[in-house]
């Protein structure tokens, strides 16, 4: 691609010129004129661009690219002068440096501003395209890291979740409880939706609703009627994609502080709605007396990562908001789809 870059400045140069020996003269020594664009562009770019612009070293930059820049016009000058133009003088008759010596050329500002734009323009262009290119570069780069780090939060989140169903489980199977059966049922739904599933950003809502069930039917198996009420309501008018798991943490942790370690009857209120555009999930749940700071052990941890992944599936795009009182806590999330 360079090589057409810089072949159709060379037939820009010579374009007009249709008789043989003016073209063939034109052609040779515009060769000269692109090598030294050539050597004056990729200079710049790969090796003064890194070594200061890129570096944020704008007075180095400065001074290093029209150092550079003058010492390529410099040779370009001497070399015009003592090679090209005793071989081929009619092609500069009436050029603005025909009749000056080399350093009267290389202190001509009218001769330096002409070369100069000469050289410059094509740097320019294959400066913007440099740059172009690597700004892609860098989206796949920013994209590729997103996705190891979302990987990377989601396998931090799958074994906690797995490690409480199972533990479900485990407790069921102590007791040699007849609901066994059932939870290994809903586990099998369960895993097929954390293992397979979760490869993807976005699930559809009724998917994550179903693992949410699920999820609830398990937990509601541990407890005796008496000693949970919960509720689950859903207003689902629009079928948006979410992101998964993303709200099964804030629902773990109601069960884990506000069932888990209350004595008394705890009380989890749920409630899912998606409209057009927008999600919202809204979570509350009793917190025991003797549970002074509800967020302060491992609970924490999985909070953190669910606003890690809301700031990359969910940028500018999300609100999460946390009230906690004596007596209760609830999570209210927002997303726009």
């Amino acid at each position: 691609m360079h090589c057409v870059y810089w072949i159709s400045f060379l037939l820009l140069y010579i374009s007009g010129k249709s008789e043989e020996d003016t073209y063939f003269v034109f052609t040779f020594i515009y060769m000269w004129k692109i090598l030294a664009e050539v050597t004056a562009a990729y200079g710049l770019i790969y090796w003064i661009i890194p070594q200061t612009l890129n570096k944020k070293k704008y007075l180095l930059f400065i001074v290093s690219a029209t150092g550079w820049l003058y010492l390529v016009f410099a040779l370009l000058m001497t070399f015009k002068y003592y090679y090209l133009q005793p071989r081929f003088p009619a092609f500069f008759d009436g050029w603005l440096g025909q009749k000056m010596t080399v350093p009267e050329r290389l202190t001509s500002f009218k001769l330096i501003f002409r070369e100069f734009s000469f050289i410059t323009y094509p740097i320019i262009i294959l400066g913007f395209i440099s740059f172009n290119r690597k700004q892609q570069r860098l989206l796949k780069l920013e994209e590729e890291k997103k996705s190891m780090e979302l990987k990377f939060l989601k396998n931090q989140l799958n074994p906690h979740f797995l490690f409480n169903t199972l533990n479900n489980l485990y407790t069921l199977t102590l007791k040699k409880d007849d609901k066994a059966p059932e939870v290994i049922a809903k586990l099998s739904e369960i895993l097929d939706f954390v293992l397979y599933r979760c490869t993807e950003d976005y699930v559809s809502i009724e998917k994550e609703i179903a693992l949410i069930e699920n999820y609830i039917a398990l937990e509601k198996l541990r407890y005796d009627q008496n000693r949970l009420n919960i509720s689950f309501t859903k207003d689902i008018s629009e079928n948006n994609t979410i992101s998964p798991l993303i709200i099964l943490t804030f629902i773990e942790n109601a069960f884990k502080h506000g069932v888990v370690n209350e004595t008394e009857k705890a009380k989890i209120q749920l409630n899912l709605e998606s409209k057009k555009n927008q999600i919202v999930f809204c979570i509350e749940n009793t917190k025991p007396q003797n549970e002074s700071a509800f967020l302060t052990d491992k609970s924490q941890i999985g909070l953190e990562n669910v606003r890690k992944q809301l700031d990359l599936l969910y940028p500018k795009k999300h609100q999460l908001e946390i009230e906690e009182t004596q007596t209760s806590f609830k999570v209210k999330l927002y997303l726009n789809t």
